[in-house]
């Protein structure tokens, strides 16, 4: 008779955290694409002949972008 061999257990697989690391990349370029496209319009409104609330709001996502990058990446 044969014998019955236990079942192997089955370790839950590691969630792929490649989803997690690209959704970042996209939220960083969103947020300065975001700033961006304001400090355009209101160099638009104000019209001052200058990109200065371009660049200012420019680095301002850019910044920010970064900031909540690194927040939301494990400590380890």
């Amino acid at each position: 008779m044969p014998q019955n061999k236990p079942l192997k257990e089955h370790k839950p697989k590691k969630p792929n955290n490649v989803f997690k690391y690209s959704q970042l990349g996209f939220q960083l370029f969103a947020v300065i694409g975001l700033f961006t496209w304001l400090g355009y319009k209101m160099d638009e409104w104000w019209n001052n002949g200058k990109p200065l609330f371009l660049i200012i709001m420019m680095f301002l996502g850019a910044f920010g972008g970064f900031y909540q990058l690194f927040r939301s990446l494990p400590k380890d």
